[in-house]
């Protein structure tokens, strides 16, 4: 049964849920694993070829969007401590469509994010010298994702916890490496490209943050909600943040703008300027560290949405089944069953743009969710969420056409398969209805 917009009536009994098994430090490790990813590695180049040294402004112009769309969510969360995320606030603050169009694009694009995880992580594996195709390797990579995923949460967290620290040490390493070589003369102009320019760079990097609020979408399975999910989503952002400025700042003030516009690979280019040949394998070893547990993370929390859309019978329910130690292990076989596809046969071009879309669709359920609280439900200002609303919606617009006419195509597909799965559903029960 539906509950009435903005209802926070408990969970029918009986209804399938997940067990608490995340402190503050595992919940902390999984939103970095999250953030920290190929966003880093990919997109300062194109930031500093439209922006100059002025990236360093969008990377915080970008860090404050993320969190005042990260705080919506842990407070929603805190408030509606159900598993699913923003399809869950979508449903309960204003209505099944919003909660159902929110779910499908997280769904589609992280699925497809794995998906193209997995195509990067294989491109620096493959550079590194194994002698596979790409192809081949994104497969290989993407399946030992959802292994990993189909053992537990507790045996994928441990590896994330693990990854994370790796992919840190790696980072400040190379940041360490890198600053003897530092030039200011590198930060002028400072904003060649203008205001207009500083935008531009926002909407690329901005994605080097999504997956800031994958905690929210795991809060039946962390410990006190309530207190863990904002501070450990706070805690994420800011290292996350405080490592981006670091490295950005680095590769910029050795290579300058003009290089690292250019460059395919900046962390490494930046160790090769200052002449550190034992720095270039430690930024190939954080790039896949970095890579590799940001498709696990993203595979986690899209499981954990598959789940909650199973249970809510806007998708098969056996995706709400749950295996041995309260894992929805169905979820997320049949996750990482398409995103292993995706990573085979899918243009990486084609995932970029679905996720770009989906992921700004889903903040903006998210803070209009957050707006709905009551005075006595919020933690934080009414005004972050309308700064979160206001920034998804400002870098849609900024998006490449081409890039919103694919997301609005995903989205149509999503909305016609709810209204056959609703009427299949409505079809089903008149004929169980007694005569």
């Amino acid at each position: 049964m539906q509950r009435p917009v903005g209802s926070l009536a408990p969970p029918p009994a009986g209804e399938p849920r997940l067990r608490p098994q995340l402190g503050l430090f595992a919940a902390v490790s999984v939103g970095l694993a999250a953030i920290l990813g190929a966003g880093i590695f990919a997109v300062i180049a194109p930031a500093a070829g439209v922006a100059g040294p002025a990236l360093l402004v969008s990377l915080g112009i970008a860090a404050f969007v993320a969190l005042c769309n990260a705080l919506s969510s842990a407070q929603l969360a805190a408030v509606l401590p159900r598993t699913g995320g923003t399809y869950e606030f979508g449903r309960r603050m204003l209505g099944p469509w919003w909660g159902y169009s929110a779910g499908w694009m997280f769904l589609v694009a992280n699925t497809v994010g794995p998906g193209a995880i997995g195509i990067a992580f294989a491109g620096y594996l493959h550079g590194a010298g194994v002698p596979l195709p790409i192809p081949e390797i994104a497969v290989i990579a993407v399946a030992g994702m959802t292994g990993l995923n189909a053992f537990g949460l507790r045996r994928s967290v441990r590896v994330t916890e693990a990854l994370v620290v790796l992919s840190l040490v790696t980072l400040l390493l190379v940041v360490a490496l890198g600053l003897p070589g530092a030039r200011p003369a590198n930060l002028l102009p400072f904003a060649p490209g203008g205001f207009g320019g500083v935008l531009r760079a926002t909407a690329l990097l901005f994605f080097a943050y999504t997956g800031y609020s994958r905690i929210a979408t795991l809060v039946e399975e962390v410990h006190d909600p309530g207190r863990t999910i904002p501070r450990a989503t706070v805690a994420a952002l800011a290292i996350a943040t405080g490592v981006y400025l670091a490295v950005a700042f680095t590769a910029i003030t050795v290579l300058g703008s003009a290089r690292l516009a250019g460059s395919a690979s900046p962390l490494e280019a930046t160790m090769i300027a200052v002449g550190s040949i034992g720095g270039v394998a430690i930024a190939a070893v954080g790039a896949l560290s970095t890579t590799f547990n940001e498709g696990l993370s993203d595979l986690l929390g899209v499981s954990r949405v598959a789940f909650a859309m199973g249970r809510g019978d806007d998708l098969p329910s056996r995706l709400a089944r749950l295996g041995p130690h309260e894992n929805p292990r169905g979820a997320v076989i049949a996750v990482g069953a398409v995103s292993i596809v995706v990573a085979a046969f899918l243009p990486f071009a084609f995932a970029i743009a679905v996720s770009s879309f989906g992921t700004l669709l889903y903040y903006s359920v998210t803070n209009l969710s957050c707006l709905r609280l009551g005075p006595g439900q919020r933690r934080f200002p009414a005004v972050l969420a309308v700064a979160g609303l206001v920034g998804c919606v400002a870098l849609a617009v900024s998006l490449p056409l081409a890039d919103i006419t694919v997301g609005l195509g995903v989205l149509g597909v999503g909305i016609i398969f709810r209204l056959v799965w609703r009427r299949r559903g409505r079809v089903a029960a008149r004929a169980l209805a007694p005569a």
